[in-house]
């Protein structure tokens, strides 16, 4: 069998992803760029690779998107057999336990022959989740926190207070957020045919959590500590009441088929990542709506923030290359056409948020201040080397809770420490 065969194999027989860098006729070095996004997404990141590209007209970009659903499997494939692409979008959640193998540069030592003020320019938070051992292996992109989205009409023809408006009176907590998803959910007889908000899956709803005064981790990340936190387990019992008792959140019979969604007008409210803007955009046509922070507790107002990482890979022909490419990603130009014209993002660098370009808005959401304020209010999730495993055996325990409603949160909680300590005890099997 020849040796490109064996490649061609090894890639799961996408060549687009395998091939070498290499100077075509022109002399341009070409750096391979490899994300997972939809077509919008894919045309979205073309347009800045272009713009890059016109300001580097030695550099070729070659972008390739993978499907999200299998872009884990092909990004670790690519880094076992050493074919990785010259710059990777990594998502956080993967990032801890791909950054200890060795895969990703070191930017400290690029970063270093930066202008000075450089780093400063930069969220410390959105530059947090990229150290490793103290250093900088990545920069953060498609950055951004978890806030309500909201249907202005329901609230308006409901006669009910804008959510904005008691978030900007100190006055939008958990009650307040109850009352409304109460109130906005309508029945037909035994029939639900609009609810007050969205269920949202795990992390997302960590700040319900935290603004109780509770936690699933300790601060080091090694052991699970939610059965013993009554704080936490209050805010479990919080939202899984929103489904089973107060039936104001579609149980996952209820949203089969997409029969809820908060495009369909038959969602009051929704908690949802700063990049389901663009989305929102295209298929809100018959509704007012905009954003919100999400409820603050008795114990304060995080909320959780989250982002991708762009790394460069350890191997690349062309590390100071591909280290351009991700400088511009992460630069004025590119954060201003992700942030400001499509709001897929919080701009990561802090002259950028106080840009007039990103504060004016000309469609919805007009609240540009809410993007900025969860940020501010941002709090990083506990995803360390082994959440990939610890996740996954969170949702297992929890999903009789969530799901069912078969079992109390106190049983649930127990259930998922138990599981997820037996399973931190044990070597890794990420």
């Amino acid at each position: 069998m020849t040796r490109r065969r064996l490649l061609w194999l090894s890639c799961g027989g996408l060549l687009t992803g395998c091939l070498p860098s290499s100077r075509d006729a022109s002399g341009r070095t070409t750096i391979r760029y490899m994300a997972w996004g939809n077509p919008e997404q894919l045309k979205l990141e073309r347009q800045i690779a272009d713009e890059f590209e016109k300001l580097h007209p030695k550099i070729r970009v070659h972008l390739f998107m993978v499907p999200g659903s299998s872009y884990p499997d092909k990004l670790q494939l690519m880094l076992a057999s050493r074919t990785a692409p010259d710059v990777m979008r990594v998502d956080h959640y993967m990032f801890p336990a791909l950054v200890k193998k060795d895969y990703f540069l070191d930017l400290e030592p690029l970063i270093a022959a930066e202008p000075k003020g450089f780093v400063e320019d930069f969220v410390p938070t959105a530059l947090e989740e990229c150290r490793y051992q103290g250093k900088l292996h990545a920069m953060n992109v498609l950055f951004g926190g978890v806030q309500l989205y909201y249907n202005k009409s329901l609230f308006k023809d409901a006669g009910l207070a804008d959510p904005y408006e008691l978030s900007k009176a100190k006055k939008w907590d958990w009650d307040a957020f109850l009352n409304a998803a109460n109130a906005l959910t309508k029945r037909e007889g035994d029939r639900t045919v609009q609810f007050g908000t969205t269920f949202p899956a795990f992390p997302q709803w960590t700040s319900v959590l935290w603004n109780r005064g509770g936690d699933v981790m300790n601060k080091e990340l090694t052991k699970f500590t939610l059965a013993d936190d009554p704080h936490a387990i209050e805010g479990m019992q919080d939202m899984t009441d929103l489904r089973w008792k107060h039936h104001c959140a579609p149980t996952p019979s209820d949203a089969a088929l997409s029969a809820f969604t908060f495009e369909s007008g038959k969602i009051a409210m929704h908690w949802g990542w700063a990049g389901e803007t663009p989305r929102f955009r295209t298929n809100i046509k018959k509704f007012d709506w905009d954003i919100t922070p999400v409820p603050t507790g008795p114990a304060g107002n995080a909320t959780v923030i989250k982002g991708n990482q762009l790394v460069v890979y350890q191997h690349s022909e062309h590390p100071e290359l591909a280290w351009e490419f991700v400088k511009y990603l992460t630069g004025p130009e590119a954060e201003l056409i992700l942030g400001a014209k499509w709001r897929r993002c919080v701009p990561t660098r802090l002259s950028v948020q106080q840009h007039p370009e990103y504060l004016k808005a000309d469609k919805p959401p007009f609240h540009t201040d809410v993007f900025l304020d969860t940020v501010r209010r941002g709090r990083t999730l506990p995803i360390d080397a082994r959440y990939q495993e610890w996740s996954r055996e969170f949702n297992s325990a929890t999903d009789s809770l969530f799901n069912v409603g078969g079992i109390t949160a106190p049983q649930a909680s127990r259930n998922a420490t138990d599981k997820i300590n037996a399973l931190l005890s044990g070597e890794e099997g990420f």
